[in-house]
């Protein structure tokens, strides 16, 4: 049941996003083992509640900034829990916050390494990921979507049309983060590991 789990992980973090938990980390208002407490709250709410799938996929439509797309890509892959090597990763295209896009459309690996020596100060994005960093509690509770094959290439006219017209040197990964790009490269600079846990959605030839 391992769509379930996928879905039931992807729903709990939207409901602590819409309960304001990103804001608790940024501000550093509340510490790792606060924060854990707040995320089992949402949780056990969220059980208690035993939606079925179609309900499920009404919170998607609720909670989502585009549930149109994530539904599709959710209905349209069988999923499973791996670890997956970084090298085998990378991010989400066009946008990763307010990341450069020729960082971005390198692999994940390259990804962590202009994070590590990235000015918080400077970019959003990167100051997020160093306060997640300081919350394994809540890092361990969420995985990360990544889906197979990653088919970044066919990204390139959205970061043409986002980015302006480039020859961008994409790299082609095995797999795409689709959901919890801040929540991965905090982990790996917590962890320090060359392989991370996620729900990998295998896409489904027609």
């Amino acid at each position: 049941m391992t769509d379930k789990d996928a879905i039931d992980n992807y729903l709990v973090w939207e409901l602590c996003k819409e309960q304001g938990i990103q804001k608790m980390i940024i501000q550093g208002s509340a510490d790792g083992e606060d924060l854990k407490e707040f995320v089992e709250k949402v949780k056990q709410k969220y059980n208690k509640k035993n939606y079925d799938r179609s309900e499920k996929m009404g919170k998607l439509q609720e909670l989502d900034s585009n549930p149109e797309y994530r539904r599709r890509i959710f209905e349209s892959c069988s999923w499973s829990r791996e670890n997956v090597k970084l090298e085998d990763l990378g991010t989400t295209l066009p946008r990763f916050g307010g990341l450069p896009p020729e960082v971005i459309s390198g692999s994940l690996p390259e990804v962590v390494q202009f994070v590590r020596k990235a000015d918080p100060e400077e970019y959003q994005s990167v100051k997020y990921i160093m306060r997640l960093k300081e919350v394994p509690e809540v890092l361990n509770e969420f995985l990360p979507w990544v889906i197979t094959p990653g088919k970044r290439e066919s990204k390139r006219d959205r970061m043409n049309r986002v980015h302006g017209e480039r020859d961008w040197d994409i790299e082609d990964t095995w797999g795409m983060i689709n959901d919890g790009n801040h929540r991965t490269v905090a982990k790996v600079l917590t962890n320090d590991s060359d392989q991370i846990e996620c729900y990998v959605g295998h896409r489904q030839s027609h």
